[in-house]
């Protein structure tokens, strides 16, 4: 059984990066690896992996040891150098350099010192998941399923017969990881955040954090979704962010962003060190309760001669707006909560608790692991 290991890619300068080598070939005392080197290369932005193939040795101290290079120079004419490599080296070589174009597709070139998984044909399937469980990122998630389907299909079916259902677990919670910690780290870059396409783009990424508000399975039936209110003249209309459903019982979800950047609270308090709520926010709420009352007013016009995938027993109301971070002392943010919970009919949560939420459930899947 192999065990997977790691590769580390470390920059060494600003368009290069050194990777861990692979040994294609391994002797007692002497081994073929192949050494490759990440390259930022602006003139074929394609060409992203370079290398090299050496021979190394055990020395006195039984420490592996590069062995001195053939100059090339010193070949009479006629002569050549030939090396032969096996149908199962070469596709190691091909597996790894393989990996590296997507990892450079995928992520284009960073500075920095990052750790990749490594992924062997003949690697147990069940160790590759446990390793993705302990790193859980999206682009390991990713190339083990491109190695899964690389590998021979019948091989692979008996592979997972016999572990069923202990790789299914695996896979789950090893994906579960990825999307939770995938969400954080890209959420948590973005609280400063002005831009309202970039979180619905996040938002709509990730639908499953707004079901941890209310604890439902939740589903995306339509972003940017039209409500109705559009008079005789075309004009007017409500358009919700977006418009989500229960998977279970088909209940209608409204959904309203603003951004972290959005103010919760007004500059100046109104007496007595209690803030009024910001314009924005105040505007924010009367909008999704306006979006409610305009889906049910229309809802019969809006489902047309189709059954709706959507019902409207009492939709639910979120607004996700502001960021606490930003509220910059106990007053403003007393105000705030005061405010928020003399609302019933709409839930409002600011950017910042949707990560943390998303981070409590990070801590209780990994415990769980």
């Amino acid at each position: 059984m192999t065990k997977p290991g790691y590769i580390q890619v470390t920059s060494t300068s600003s368009t290069t990066a050194d990777v861990t080598p692979v040994v294609l070939r391994d002797g007692q005392r002497k081994r073929l690896v192949f050494t490759p080197v990440l390259v930022d290369n602006e003139g074929e932005p394609a060409a992203t992996v370079r290398g090299e193939l050496s021979y190394f040795s055990k020395n006195a101290a039984d420490e592996w040891e590069r062995d001195k290079p053939f100059d090339l120079r010193t070949l009479a004419a006629g002569e050549s150098i030939r090396l032969d490599l096996s149908s199962r080296e070469l596709l190691k070589m091909f597996n790894c350099v393989a990996a590296l174009y997507e990892f450079m597709a995928d992520t284009g070139f960073e500075y920095g010192t990052k750790r990749l998984l490594s992924v062997d044909a003949g690697t147990d399937l069940a160790e590759i998941l446990d390793s993705i469980s302990a790193i859980g990122q999206d682009q390991h998630v990713k190339r083990v399923l491109g190695w899964m389907s690389r590998q021979d299909s019948e091989q692979l079916a008996h592979a997972l017969q016999d572990a069923e259902p202990e790789i299914s677990t695996r896979i789950v919670i090893a994906t579960g990881l990825a999307k939770l910690r995938g969400f954080i780290e890209e959420a948590s870059a973005e609280l400063e955040s002005a831009d309202e396409k970039l979180w619905q783009g996040i938002i709509e990424r990730n639908a499953w954090a707004i079901g941890q508000v209310f604890s439902h399975p939740l589903v995306v039936v339509k972003r940017e979704a039209y409500l109705g209110g559009k008079s005789v003249h075309n004009t007017g209309g409500n358009n919700a962010d977006f418009l989500l459903r229960n998977q279970v019982t088909g209940n209608a979800l409204i959904v309203e962003l603003k951004t972290p950047a959005t103010s919760l609270t007004a500059q100046t308090p109104y007496r007595n060190n209690a803030y009024p709520p910001s314009k924005e926010l105040a505007g924010a709420v009367q909008q999704v309760l306006q979006d409610h009352y305009s889906l049910r007013q229309n809802y019969s016009a809006l489902a047309g001669d189709k059954p709706p995938d959507f019902r409207v027993f009492k939709p639910k109301l979120l607004l996700i707006v502001g960021n606490l971070a930003r509220e910059d002392d106990i007053d403003r943010v007393r105000s705030f909560e005061l405010y928020r919970n003399s609302i019933p009919d709409v839930e409002i949560v600011t950017f910042d608790e949707l990560v943390e939420k998303a981070k409590l459930l990070l801590d209780l899947f990994e415990d769980s692991v």
